[in-house]
């Protein structure tokens, strides 16, 4: 099929779904721009709107959003380790069709297959629609249900590697074009164990090496040279 067919079939679907929420009163809601965070990895999800990702990761934006604790605690209710993702799609890249998505893994360490449209096509027929900022895993409006049904957190084979994180991690975000399966680092992003959540472009700092981790290995290095001068002398 090509591009544009698809283009205009999302289209249709995305339409469709909105229509059939309008007038209903939803907390949570979502559609073409947006980014969405969703917290998960127990019975309870919380899901977010966050806006318009053009607004949050302009270049040299740089956003904190207080979302507070109450959704992150409902998610955490249970044995599994709570994980957290953006996720959105738009139709304003080269082929018409865009995605965003976040991870703990630099560019260089996304090699694989890409199939951009498995999480493209699950993304524009569902615009959540539910009251609160929580809802059940296995609820027909669940990130769970939508773009992790196998938990892998590849949202549906579109990604090669996990497009998620652990609590306080800071994630890249990376914005994909669903016509050529290529893909950019467009910011980064935090979600706190206080709720809080850093987003932008370029986004809270890396997290530098410790000092003490630094200066280990600087010494470390410095003895294996002094280990390796001392035995070629002995050889020789």
């Amino acid at each position: 099929m090509k591009v544009r067919g698809i283009k205009r079939m999302m289209m249709v679907a995305a339409l469709a779904v909105a229509t059939a929420v309008a007038g209903q009163a939803q907390a949570f809601t979502f559609t073409q721009n947006d980014l969405v965070l969703a917290v998960y990895g127990n019975s309870t999800e919380a899901l977010y709107n966050l806006g318009t990702y053009n607004t949050l990761l302009a270049p040299g934006a740089n956003t904190v959003i207080e979302l507070g604790t109450a959704g992150l605690s409902a998610a955490s209710v249970g044995t599994n380790t709570v994980r957290w993702t953006l996720f959105g799609w738009d139709l304003a890249t080269a082929s018409g069709m865009g995605l965003h998505a976040a991870t703990s893994f630099s560019p260089a360490q996304i090699t694989g297959t890409l199939d951009f449209l498995s999480q493209f096509v699950p993304s524009t027929s569902w615009s959540g629609g539910f009251s609160g900022d929580t809802v059940s895993s296995s609820s027909l409006n669940s990130f769970s249900s939508n773009l992790n049904t196998a938990g892998a957190g590849k949202f549906e084979g579109a990604w090669p590697v996990a497009m998620q994180g652990t609590i306080d991690q800071i994630l890249n975000i990376m914005r994909g074009d669903v016509g050529d399966n290529t893909f950019t680092q467009v910011g980064r992003v935090q979600f706190t164990s206080t709720g809080q959540l850093i987003i932008g472009n370029p986004g809270p700092a890396a997290v530098p090496l410790p000092a003490g981790v630094v200066l280990f290995g600087t010494g470390l290095i410095g003895l294996i040279g002094i280990a390796r001068r001392s035995f070629n002398r002995m050889a020789a």
